[in-house]
């Protein structure tokens, strides 16, 4: 991990991922899905956390949602779109940001989204803190729960289970309880 490193070779890291960084929001404005896949994939765990640190350097966190995703014009299938009330925000990036939670020490994040990537298929190696959190965030970014749990190696009825245990945690721990994306979808890319 990232604390493995001292000061001075984090610098190189980053000084070394500008590139990568300055390349993937072009990809991600003006390139394809398969122009993201391909930067992506040539990078290991270690630059991938250290991409997102510059990523998130680069933003800034009291710009509104709005602004920040002003260039977006289109869906997920490039059809145009106007903007909207319901998808913009006029908060600051920082204050949809989510409070940190310390019970996330040894979670493997990487894995985590590896794990609901599309083509992961049950292969990515999870522990239970990592699986419940994968169910979490699948489920908010609007995944169908048939095609999570495959993508989990999951039986789909476990992963319903899974969810609504989740959900009866956060609410006795006085957290804010979990909401699954309306409209999920079916296939996801």
């Amino acid at each position: 991990m990232m604390e493995a490193l001292n000061a001075e070779q984090r610098g190189d890291m980053v000084e070394a991922l500008m590139p990568e960084a300055a390349g993937l929001v072009v990809d991600v404005h003006e390139g394809s899905a398969e122009d993201i896949k391909t930067r992506l994939s040539g990078l290991s765990r270690h630059e991938l956390e250290a991409l997102a640190v510059v990523l998130a350097a680069i933003a800034d966190p009291d710009r509104t949602m709005t602004d920040a995703l002003a260039w977006v014009t289109f869906d997920e299938h490039g059809d145009r779109i106007p903007p909207s009330r319901t998808t913009r925000s006029e908060k600051a990036v920082r204050e949809l940001a989510p409070q940190m939670r310390r019970d996330m020490a040894g979670v493997d994040l990487v894995a985590v989204n590896r794990a609901i990537a599309s083509d992961s298929r049950g292969t990515v190696a999870l522990t239970r803190e990592e699986r419940r959190l994968a169910i979490e965030v699948g489920l908010r970014r609007g995944l169908a729960y048939d095609v999570l749990a495959a993508r989990l190696g999951m039986d789909t009825a476990v992963l319903k289970r899974s969810w609504e245990r989740i959900k009866a945690r956060a609410r006795a721990e006085g957290r804010p309880v979990p909401v699954r994306a309306a409209g999920a979808f079916a296939v996801v890319a």
